[in-house]
């Protein structure tokens, strides 16, 4: 006996189903099904249909890696039309010496300063006006990706301060002038 879907030899046995297709081999007619069978039956061979062409296709990509003889598969990448991000040379950022942090003694008082922020092309100036602090020694200045942490240490006082920066500006710049902190940030 042969499928009549596939035309493969099904051999002596009475199958339901094609073992080779999947199709119902003893079909009824299509007026003895109720509305929502004939639907059902309609989504389920497309479900079949479409699961075969799945898999047909998963088993050619394996024998095509399989033929590679590299025993992984292949990625290929498609790159936007987005301009490539070059590298550029960052300056360092010291972070905290944490020795000295924990040498300071705890403030009683933590207070945020008020930044003076001016955005310009490709740079970004910030002044921060720090009463009591009088070097460099007593500012932490903790740069991430997308923000700039300040922490200034006087003999009570905590000043802390966290500035929203855009990740493609670097530190470039930190000077103390007449206890205003001036930070400048370039690409």
């Amino acid at each position: 006996m042969k499928c009549k879907f596939c035309k493969k030899d099904l051999g002596d046995k009475q199958w339901k189903y094609c073992p080779h297709c999947g199709e119902e081999l003893a079909k009824k007619s299509i007026y003895s099904y109720g509305m929502q069978d004939v639907t059902s039956k309609m989504l389920s061979g497309i479900q079949r249909i479409l699961m075969r062409k799945l898999f047909t296709t998963l088993a050619q990509a394996v024998k095509q890696s399989e033929g590679a003889n590299t025993g992984s598969f292949r990625v290929k990448v498609i790159s936007s039309k987005r301009p490539i991000a070059q590298a550029t040379k960052q300056a360092t950022v010291q972070t905290p010496d944490m020795t000295t942090a924990s040498k300071r003694p705890i403030p009683k008082e933590t207070i945020e300063p008020k930044a003076d922020i001016t955005k310009l092309p490709g740079k970004l100036k910030i002044n921060i006006p720090l009463p009591g602090i009088e070097c460099m020694d007593d500012i932490d200045i903790l740069k991430f990706e997308n923000s700039c942490e300040i922490r200034a240490y006087t003999r009570n006082k905590l000043y802390f301060k966290i500035i929203q920066t855009p990740p493609n500006l670097y530190l470039n710049e930190k000077n103390l002038d007449n206890e205003t902190l001036l930070l400048e940030f370039t690409r």
